[in-house]
């Protein structure tokens, strides 16, 4: 079952009805939290951005949904592990800046901040059949994610699914991109986590999400939505229909319906509340496709190598906004990234594996992904 909400505001009173009726609609506040269960909220709190930015779940969201276990006599924990190194001072500054902080100490929720791990077994999994992940989702009754509706610059799409890869601590993403560079073996990499972290509930939040160059640096795009359901990709398939992607564009969600994991199409959906996704489009997101063009990438010979480097999306780096501050390098999978305060950022195109974790990370949005026109033009055809 999903639901689909109008919702026009941050404000916490509204937010907190609309949270209400959520709970109402998936059995009660008793079936997720009650007195002594442990309830973990996942957020996704990519980096440092302010919530006006659109980059983060907002804290209202957050705030609505702690309150409500909180009343219900859970013990509510907000658990993150955002895109850079797994430390306290990080995981402060994280909280402060998302105002995460404030919902918390609002709602009497705590903020995690245990950085161990928990090797779980993952029965479903395609490829991760046991991993680890960060010790307070392995071991919470309930996990309830709160995503942000965003695009991305490597998997097209990031919501409710892709929001739990925030369950790998730290730069052991890191790890996952390079053992996995194939956007279709990520894929499968990102479906695997998710189903390790066992999620009760799923909530995108797309009162403001984000379109163009997401998952941080895209421009917020006012949609007045709140998505909702215990299926998170019965709940991205919703909202990719309503943003007009087609999910064979997204490998998330080919792949997800390959292995059997949700139904191709929305109409064989049960949906709540009266709203249809037909009933909330908006035909103007802009999202910036990256099919892999897989055929033309691999070609054998010298030809080949040459035609792949000329037709491949690649980051590239704005010395007038970038600021030195490492982020990138420190953060770059595959270690082709280096910085110095004369030059700023510069990478070895030769070793990068287009994961534009650059892209997502750079806290000045000082690294865009430049499609040469032959990729355009591919993409283009495709629609």
């Amino acid at each position: 079952m999903v639901l689909i909400q109008k919702c026009s505001t941050y404000d916490r009173e509204v937010i907190l009805e609309r949270v209400k009726e959520i709970f109402e609609k998936n059995g009660g506040i008793e079936k997720f939290a009650s007195p002594g269960k442990k309830v973990v909220i996942k957020p996704n709190l990519v980096s440092k951005k302010s919530p006006e930015a659109a980059a983060t779940t907002h804290p209202s969201l957050v705030w609505a949904v702690a309150t409500l276990c909180k009343e219900a006599g859970a013990d509510v924990v907000i658990a993150e592990s955002s895109g850079g190194p797994y430390e306290k001072p990080l995981m402060k500054a994280l909280y402060r800046a998302t105002g995460i902080e404030q919902a918390a100490l609002d709602s009497g929720a705590i903020l995690n901040y245990d950085l161990t791990e928990t090797k779980v077994d993952n029965p479903g999994a395609k490829y991760l059949k046991s991993l680890n992940i960060i010790t307070p989702v392995a071991e919470a009754d309930t996990v309830i994610s709160l995503s942000k509706l965003k695009t991305h610059g490597m998997m097209v799409y990031t919501g409710a699914v892709k929001n739990l890869f925030g369950v790998i601590a730290g730069l052991q993403k890191a790890e996952y991109h390079m053992k996995m560079s194939d956007y279709d073996e990520f894929a499968d990499c990102i479906i695997d986590i998710f189903l390790s972290a066992r999620v009760s509930l799923n909530i995108i939040d797309a009162v403001v999400g984000m379109d163009r160059d997401g998952p941080t640096a895209g421009d917020p795009k006012k949609m007045d939505l709140l998505i909702s359901s215990t299926d998170a990709f019965e709940a991205d398939m919703t909202a990719l229909e309503i943003i007009g992607v087609k999910p064979e564009r997204v490998p998330v969600f080919k792949n997800a319906i390959k292995r059997g994991l949700v139904k191709e199409n929305t109409k064989d959906f049960d949906f709540a509340g009266g709203l249809k996704p037909s009933d909330v489009l908006v035909p103007d997101f802009k999202v910036k496709y990256n099919d892999q063009l897989n055929n033309l990438y691999f070609i054998k010979g010298p030809f080949g190598k040459w035609f792949s480097k000329i037709i491949r999306p690649r980051p590239v780096f704005h010395r007038n906004k970038c600021k030195a501050c490492r982020e990138c390098e420190k953060c770059c999978p595959a270690k082709v990234i280096t910085v110095t305060k004369e030059k700023g950022a510069k990478v070895n195109l030769d070793g990068c594996i287009r994961c534009y974790c650059c892209q997502e990370l750079c806290p000045f949005k000082a690294v865009t992904i430049k499609k040469p026109l032959l990729n355009k033009l591919f993409i283009r055809s495709k629609k």
